[in-house]
């Protein structure tokens, strides 16, 4: 079977996993305000509602937990047909579903697939594909993500329009198609070159990086086979860590700013107002048909803005987005809160749903959903694809996977914690909910702004010793030498050419014994 080795295919082939994580975020979201769904499962209250919602989160951080332990055995492409696997194994107990409990637990394996692949997609982005192209491929991803879930929102839309069972069976049941596909074509992928130099297949490492870099540079001329010493140098880690050695002194400050990132990606409250955007609607007095379109905008929205990073994201340095993007969040999620404090009152359970008890009508009721709405571009545009890029590059080779499986655990644990809770806020606390998450956005954006460093364009060796003053101040200079440097990947890329460099003909020639031999190398 033929491998695939240039950036778009590779692309194309692991946003089928996008499109796996996107269905699952509104297939649940269209069906949860509708009232035969309700009477079909014995009127579900505020836990119950935010077990069904959380259930696929738990699962996520059960995944992250799987592929730590199980990427030392099985290989990308194998991780990537294993999620497949249990994900239809998630649909297919969610096809047959006939009680909350089953709602739970097909949600919560295919939640496990989702998570799994959360951290295998930055993975494997990270150890195949070019540095100068890591941006681009990540907002891929992302844009496949939002795509799929606008597709499933109004695929849910219309199959709501029965009124049956059989429309949210039928709608759990086609989320197997995704799965199908990247079962087959990850077979196609071109196996991690650096999995393989961890465990011990030097050849075939070698000859996927070097196929791997011609097909991504258009070079062939100037791309050297890789001996062993390369492979080695590039692709193994010098000193193996594990999960415990991350907290120490070293590694400490990089896993504690990827987990912090991640902390601001969930709490900031995109995920509250996309799985429960219903409850919002209903909160501003909008009911059938009316309210499940306007619940779609904001998946229309996560679209349309999610373009923004694919144009823009190899361009612009990563500070640049997250901090505007973090504060302008912050100010929108008080807003949103302070006009349903301001002008809501307290009411009966809309159609029954005892989460919501309170609105919000009139002007500030349509100013609370445009608020939401410019909310979901802001998101879209900045920490979507942002986050997850920058939680991948500001770990050290040596630490990226298990590192990212830390990060994500946490977002994954957190993320289960908020969708749990929040029915019960709204029940209780109301529109204190919004201020809370917009409070807790705001005073992590300070930290973004105070501590978070620069990762955009630097190498390897940059980002290890990223809080080392001394050492970094040093290599800054040293780059800035005419007679040439040497630069690495963040993750070690494939796409690595070694030239010889011409020697500067105002140079002095050398008098020591001793040659130096000067080599660029290139990704």
């Amino acid at each position: 079977m033929k491998t695939l080795y240039a950036t778009t295919s590779i692309a194309c082939i692991i946003s089928l996993a996008g499109v796996m994580l996107g269905m699952d975020i509104s297939s649940l979201a269209t069906f949860l305000g509708s009232f035969y769904f309700n009477k079909y499962l014995g009127f579900p209250g505020p836990l119950e509602q935010g077990l069904m919602t959380s259930a696929n989160p738990i699962g996520g951080f059960i995944g992250c937990v799987f592929f730590g332990v199980a990427s030392e055995r099985l290989s990308r492409i194998q991780a990537f047909q294993a999620f497949s696997l249990v994900w239809i194994m998630g649909c297919i107990i969610s096809v047959a579903v006939v009680n909350v409990w089953m709602v739970v637990a097909g949600r919560a394996i295919r939640g496990a697939a989702i998570g799994g692949l959360s951290v295998l997609i930055p993975t494997y982005i990270g150890e195949v594909v070019p540095l100068n192209k890591k941006g681009l491929v990540t907002s891929v991803v992302q844009l496949s993500v939002t795509v799929a879930v606008l597709f499933m929102f109004f695929v849910c839309f219309l199959l709501n329009l029965l009124e049956k069972p059989l429309s949210f069976r039928v709608a759990w049941g086609l989320e197997m198609a995704p799965a199908i596909l990247l079962f087959g074509f990850s077979n196609l992928l071109s196996e991690s070159p650096r999995w393989l130099a961890i465990h011990g297949y030097y050849d075939k490492a070698q000859e996927k990086m070097r196929k791997l870099a011609l097909f991504n540079s258009g070079e062939e001329g100037d791309t050297m086979d890789f001996n062993k010493i390369d492979v080695l140098d590039f692709l193994v880690p010098a000193t193996p860590i594990s999960y415990f050695q991350l907290s120490r002194r070293g590694l400490r400050k990089h896993i504690s700013i990827g987990i912090t990132l991640q902390i601001l990606v969930q709490v900031c409250g995109m995920n509250t107002l996309m799985f429960y955007a219903v409850y919002i609607c209903d909160m501003i007095g909008l009911q059938g048909n009316s309210k499940l379109i306007a619940a779609a905008v904001p998946y229309s929205v996560n679209v349309v803005f999610t373009f923004v990073p694919i144009l823009l994201l190899d361009k612009l340095k990563r500070r640049d987005i997250l901090i505007p993007g973090s504060f302008i969040l912050a100010i929108l999620m008080l807003v949103i809160g302070c006009i349903m404090g301001q002008y809501g009152r307290d009411s009966e359970p809309i159609g029954g749903n005892t989460a919501v008890v309170w609105t919000v009508t009139g002007t500030p009721g349509l100013l609370v959903l445009l608020l939401c709405f410019a909310f979901v571009g802001v998101f879209s545009a900045t920490l979507s694809c942002c986050a997850w890029l920058y939680t991948n590059e500001i770990l050290p080779a040596r630490a990226k996977a298990k590192g990212m499986v830390v990060a994500m655990s946490v977002s994954w644990m957190l993320n289960a914690t908020l969708t749990f809770i929040t029915p019960f806020f709204l029940s209780k606390i109301k529109w204190v909910t919004f201020v809370i998450l917009g409070s807790c956005t705001f005073f992590l954006a300070m930290i973004v702004a105070l501590v978070f460093p620069e990762t955009y364009g630097l190498a390897e060796s940059e980002i290890e010793n990223l809080f080392n003053k001394s050492t970094f101040s040093a290599k800054a200079e040293d780059s800035n030498l005419d007679t040439g440097c040497i630069v690495r990947s963040c993750a070690p890329s494939p796409a690595i050419h070694l030239k010889a460099m011409e020697p500067d003909s105002n140079t002095e020639p050398q008098t020591s014994e001793h040659h130096e031999v000067k080599v660029k190398v290139t990704v």
